[in-house]
């Protein structure tokens, strides 16, 4: 834990760009669902408001008509108030006459009114009144409440933005906090790992007359190698993480062909054919950090090596198009189901068949490794393949400007 000369308070580790991209994705899911769920509250105490606040002006009004045509109707009689301009009492007598008995909405002259009809002995008894204003009323009611709604849920959403990013904040300190130690640690791990790789080297090469101790020596050279490679990755992860500024352009023609001479004499170990096909014309530059992007090249090529038996191809593939540049890794090996193509990005997940030459032993780590440096590059990584016919993976980047 780092603190700020001079003083007792904690200085908050630097985010890496990705996390704050997470995080920030996190407090707007969580405002986004908080506000979902306030509207869809509100939404159903605005329709019980509307639909409780026009029954109740209903029968309000019904109530009306039935106490005017006990007190003043005769049998026979259709009584009707609030006609308006222009709209005859008769058309709407004529409305009511056709009526049910019962309480009736109906509409004259674009007008709604509310009648109440009764009939008794073959006696009929109307009355009906004008209802715009009852019905004006409940609909400024539900604008109103529509109003007070939306301002609910955009309160609700604003506050639940502040309320996730304060409880997202001590996650971010907390990845802050354990890519600085992933990155802390294998930098200090990489010098005596390197050191022990190259005493084992040097014992290596001692002359043994013991076949079981040149076997363990040989198991010794592998796994400080493997250790070594391990560190190496994930501090280069640390590293995409905490030092954008390291870009450049980088030609990644160029990076194949490097992956491939660094890969020449392993390829020609197991009977691999290694070929890059590119079109020398097209642009293959893209902006980045080279020893990022040749690790990840290098990963893939790695991988397929585990996979394609003796006699087989692996072809590093370039291509350039609407301002995106392309480079796949293609084999004609043991191929995989698409299904688990996704969970093969994860770290320690490996797919079946992972030490098919067994070079040297695999932890899950390569393709995790490359989908974090392909993300950290704004790429998309595409796995494709199917059992017994090979696979290809496919790493597209922005071109550089």
């Amino acid at each position: 834990m780092s603190w700020r000369p001079g003083g007792s308070e904690r200085r908050r580790p630097p985010s890496a760009p990705a996390d704050r991209r997470l995080l920030r994705r996190a407090s707007i899911v969580v405002a986004a669902q908080t506000g979902v769920a306030v509207a869809l509250v509100i939404g159903v105490i605005i329709a019980l408001v509307y639909s409780i606040s026009g029954q109740e002006r209903v029968s309000a009004t019904d109530h009306k008509l039935q106490t005017k045509i006990a007190d003043v109707a005769e049998p026979g009689d259709t009584i009707v108030d609030g006609a308006p301009d222009g709209c005859p009492e008769d058309e709407v007598r004529a409305a009511v006459d056709e009526l049910e008995p019962g309480t009736r909405r109906f509409e004259v002259c674009d007008t709604p009114f509310l009648a109440h009809v009764e009939e008794s002995d073959g006696e009929r008894v109307a009355a009906a009144t004008n209802f715009t204003e009852q019905q004006e009323e409940t609909e400024r009611l539900a604008r109103l409440s529509i109003l007070v709604g939306v301002a609910g849920v955009l309160a609700a959403a604003g506050l639940g933005w502040l309320v996730a990013r304060r409880a997202v904040r001590p996650l971010g300190d907390a990845l802050a906090s354990q890519r600085r130690f992933v990155a802390e640690a294998s930098h200090e791990l990489r010098t005596p790992l390197a050191i022990l790789h190259t005493r084992a080297q040097l014992l290596q090469r001692r002359p043994s007359t013991d076949d079981d101790q040149r076997q363990e020596i040989d198991q010794l050279v592998d796994d400080a190698r493997v250790l070594n490679d391990i560190v190496n990755d994930l501090l280069l992860s640390a590293e995409m993480q905490f030092r954008p500024e390291a870009r450049q352009a980088v030609d990644l023609a160029r990076v194949a062909t490097q992956v491939k001479d660094s890969f020449s004499a392993t390829a020609d170990e197991a009977g691999v054919d290694l070929v890059v096909d590119s079109v020398p014309t097209d642009s293959h530059v893209v902006t980045g950090v080279p020893s990022a992007l040749r690790r990840a090249v290098a990963a893939l090529v790695d991988n397929a090596m585990d996979h394609v038996s003796r006699g087989g191809t692996i072809t590093l593939g370039l291509s350039g198009s609407d301002g995106t540049v392309r480079i796949s890794v293609i084999d004609d090996g043991d191929g995989l189901d698409p299904e688990l193509a996704a969970q093969l990005t994860q770290r320690f997940r490996r797919g079946p068949g992972a030490n098919g030459n067994g070079h040297h032993p695999r932890l899950g780590l390569g393709l995790a490794l490359v989908d974090e440096i392909v993300h950290a590059h704004d790429g998309t990584l595409a796995i494709d393949g199917r059992p017994g016919h090979g696979a290809t993976v496919t790493l597209t980047f922005p071109a550089a400007p």
